[in-house]
């Protein structure tokens, strides 16, 4: 689905630049818009291009003095 997700982004950037000629624009107006409709959720990017809204979440467990384990949320 993260694929499907991705051509979604891409071609409703592709209509909104009016072409796929210009690669550039179509990266520019994928980092402005959104959020974008997908079929995983809305998805936005920022200037930088990385993703504003986690898909995961990363824990580190570890072992406490007490012998037990407990999680950490990153």
């Amino acid at each position: 689905l993260y694929s499907y997700a991705a051509v979604q982004i891409i071609a409703q950037a592709i209509a909104k630049v009016g072409s796929a000629d210009d690669a550039q624009k179509v990266a520019e107006v994928i980092k402005s818009g959104g959020p974008w409709k997908t079929v995983i959720g809305e998805i936005g990017y920022d200037a930088k291009g990385d993703i504003t809204r986690p898909d995961y979440v990363i824990y580190e467990w570890k072992k406490g003095d007490d012998g037990k384990y407990s999680y950490f949320e990153k």
